[in-house]
């Protein structure tokens, strides 16, 4: 029993011991601090090294870990020597310093010396008592730093040496508190003297590893400076910025990794899970310059972040630690991406406005006299349908470019003062488009744009197609010399132009990384943050000669979403039935009917814009819009007040006069006229939905050389028959509801104009705000 007991003993102690352990590691894992908010934290090694290098005569003190290897790389051979002469056998300098810094610490210069064959000769002769007889082995240590004395002559413990150099004896001295400054360009001294008493010869080693003769600093050496800047485009930028007193290179690698969105307190240095990483970064995509001249590397991310908190995990190597170890200092940045910020005043307030301001015209009214029912039921479908409409207007926010506008026709000074400056128009001036490359000071996107720029030239000379690239730097502090090295890189390939942040803010994407590709009538026909792959600048480049995808399909596509819906109310019928034509006309008059009219009524409005945008007037396109707004506005408070806008009664007049006289005899003017303010409505609630569809899809398309100026009237005209089969098939919807369609049409005919007047006054006085709020902050 005895012996079973104390057999389970030691069993028993080890599970103890193991459970013990678990308890404490799970208790320290539970105590970590947990984050709480934004920030940095970090661990830097606490040891850091110059190792002894060289051969015979050529010693050094190097920052790199010495060479893995069994077999040594340097060593230095001495003898006996008289107890009265100290023979000097290393004299070593480090490299000089890069940058001053201040050391405050404890220094050791730990030396590995051994016989040169492993004997008990000297252990044997020597003596207690020293003297000529004694066989001791003993160093004397100087070290200066920037001429400073740290270790002055200072010898180490004597031994009697009896190994080889496969294990050899090590010989320390220790100096503590230290606290030394050093300047730029100053040097570590090292000096070692012996004094060997034995008959056989002895060695000093290094470059092994496990025989590292050098100097150990106990203190704080380097530094690092981890940062990132979100652009207003969620795009990641980060900078990170070594610090060492000999350079940047005692870094020599770094891994990061971005990881969120996640909870603050969930941060942890090496814990990343599948489901929060975003990316992983090594090499830098790029370099700059921060304070003091130091490097600072450079990465992107390659696409927007989801808003919420992340954190950036780096893990440095550092040349003068094991290389067997994966992370020697480690740096942890807390940082969150905040969601876009709300404008002044969104769509749906725009929304609302519309509704409550059509119900409180409609409450209005009731002081003249009350409405039939169905009248009043037409009133809310039509404040209903407009609120949806109103969904796709414009915020008010301060950014200057309005979604679908114009680009910016900037004149900018160019970083080559022969130059001068360059304009958009300069740009576009015999060229089918502008690629355009939009960058901060340091960004490594000025490189990937400028990679990307000269593959895509070379893929849009191939298609025949004519382009003009600039790249330009904008931001506050942008300096001419910030670009002077990039502009060696770029050679003169291409404009390089000088922005303040002004043509930037006017641009979709801020004044941050982006590359644009601008038509030949001025609007933007693509862009992307950070840069634009050849392949997408040569489809982007191919689009934007023929109207950038803006083609009667786009009005088509219109009636199948809800944007339209006033519309089918405005097209209830205003007929108490249908009357067949007395005498014989072609087959599917009426519907052809409707989209003449309605065609006329369309083209009535996107004529002039076509002419405008063909002659080139997208520099002045925010102009031009804000008389579109108030032409808008013009519009609307014409049907309010008289039911009718006088321009477009003239012109249905006038063109139901030219018609055929049994075909005017069958459809009045007063039924003609309905299907011209169809088109006339659809024109305009397609601008409010896609601005720019007309001026890119026929301006655009009439500047980009012969075959586009031939083609461009046809593309007028296909958007002209796109409106009318738009409204044809707008009316034909109301006829599927039968007879109570037709008696709240009948019910609503002089009240559903008046209404809608009240909701296009609104949206045009919305839409002129919104265009003319960003210009005006600008200038404040």
């Amino acid at each position: 029993m005895e012996r079973t007991l104390s057999a389970r003993a030691p069993l028993l102690a080890s599970i103890v011991l193991v459970v013990t352990l678990m308890a404490s590691s799970s208790g320290i894992a539970q105590n970590q601090t947990a984050y709480e908010g934004p920030g940095i934290d970090f661990e830097y090694p606490q040891q850091h090294m110059l190792f002894l290098k060289g051969v015979e005569e050529n010693h050094f003190l190097d920052r790199n870990w010495t060479t893995i290897t069994g077999l040594p790389s340097g060593s230095a051979s001495f003898s006996k020597t008289s107890s009265l002469t100290l023979p000097t056998i290393v004299d070593a300098f480090s490299s000089p310093t890069q940058e001053p810094f201040n050391f405050e610490g404890n220094i050791s210069v730990r030396l590995f010396a051994s016989l040169e064959s492993a004997s008990d000769i000297c252990s044997i002769s020597d003596l207690p008592l020293g003297g000529p007889l004694g066989s001791e082995t003993q160093f004397s240590v100087s070290l200066t730093m920037g001429g400073v004395s740290a270790i002055s002559s200072t010898f180490t413990e004597p031994i009697v040496m009896n190994k080889d150099r496969t294990d050899p004896h090590i010989f320390e001295i220790r100096a503590e508190n230290v606290n030394i400054s050093m300047n730029s360009g100053e040097e570590i001294r090292l000096s070692i003297q012996v004094r060997h008493e034995c008959a056989v010869s002895g060695t000093l080693w290094w470059g092994t590893y496990d025989a590292r003769t050098g100097v150990i600093f106990d203190g704080h050496i380097v530094e690092t400076e981890l940062d990132v800047i979100v652009d207003q485009n969620r795009m990641a930028r980060i900078e990170f910025t070594p610090f060492s007193p000999w350079g940047a290179t005692d870094f020599t690698a770094q891994s990061i990794e971005l990881v969120g969105p996640m909870p603050w307190g969930e941060m942890r240095h090496g814990k990343h899970y599948e489901d929060t990483w975003v990316d992983h970064f090594e090499l830098p995509d790029g370099f700059s310059k921060g304070e003091g001249n130091r490097t600072v590397l450079n990465w992107i991310t390659d696409q927007p972040l989801v808003p919420g908190d992340y954190m950036l995990d780096a893990c440095l190597i550092l040349s003068d630690q094991d290389p067997g170890e994966t992370c020697h200092s480690w740096v942890l940045l807390r940082f969150s991406v905040p969601a876009d910020k709300s404008p002044i005043l969104g769509s749906t307030a725009a929304a609302a406005i519309v509704f409550m301001g059509m119900l409180a015209w409609m409450g209005a009214s009731l002081s003249g006299g009350q409405l039939p029912l169905p009248a009043y039921g037409a009133i809310i479908l039509l404040a209903l349908a407009s609120s949806v409409t109103a969904f796709s207007l414009p915020d008010i926010d301060s950014e200057n470019y309005r979604k679908g506008g114009a680009a910016p026709n900037f004149i900018l000074l160019s970083h080559d003062p022969d130059s001068g400056a360059g304009s958009l128009s300069d740009l576009l001036d015999d060229s089918d488009v502008a690629v355009i490359g939009l960058f901060t000071p340091g960004s490594p996107n000025a490189k990937r744009q400028m990679v990307d720029f000269e593959s895509a030239e070379k893929l849009l000379s191939i298609d025949g197609l004519s382009a003009s690239f600039a790249q330009i730097a904008t931001g506050e502090d942008v300096k001419a010399y910030n670009l002077d090295d990039f502009s060696q890189e770029v050679n003169g390939s291409w404009p390089l132009l000088l922005d303040d942040g002004t043509v930037g803010k006017s641009l979709p994407s801020g004044p941050t990384d982006s590359v644009f590709v601008i038509d030949s009538a001025g609007f933007i026909g693509a862009w992307s943050p950070g840069s634009m792959s050849p392949s997408d600048i040569q489809s982007s480049s191919k689009d934007a000669s023929f109207g950038s995808g803006k083609s009667p399909l786009v009005l088509l596509s219109m009636a199948a979403g809800l944007s339209l819906l006033p519309l089918l109310v405005l097209s209830m019928p205003s007929e108490r039935k249908y009357e067949a034509p007395e005498e014989a006309l072609i087959p599917g008059v009426g519907i052809f009917m409707t989209m003449w009219a309605s065609s006329c009524g369309f083209l009535a409005w996107a004529i002039p814009i076509a002419i405008l945008s063909s002659l080139g007037l997208g520099a002045h396109w925010i102009a031009i819009e804000m008389i579109l707004s108030i032409i808008l506005v013009y519009h609307g408070v014409s049907m309010l007040t008289r039911g009718g806008v006088f321009e477009i009664d003239h012109l249905s007049r006038f063109l139901h006069s030219k018609m055929g006289q049994k075909y005017r005899e069958w459809r009045d003017n007063k039924r003609f006229s309905e299907d011209v303010y169809l088109g006339l409505w659809l024109a305009w609630l397609s601008w409010l939905i896609d601005p720019s569809m007309i001026a890119q899809g026929v301006g655009s398309m009439a500047r980009s050389g012969l075959l586009g100026a031939s083609l461009s009237p046809l593309m007028l005209l296909g958007f002209g028959v796109s409106a009318g089969l738009v409204v044809a098939i707008l009316r034909s919807v109301p006829l599927l509801l039968g007879k109570y369609a037709t008696i709240i049409g009948l019910l609503s005919v002089g009240v559903r104009p008046r209404a809608w007047g009240v909701s296009i006054a609104i949206m045009g006085l919305w839409t002129l705000m919104s265009i003319s709020m960003g210009p005006l902050a600008s200038s404040f």
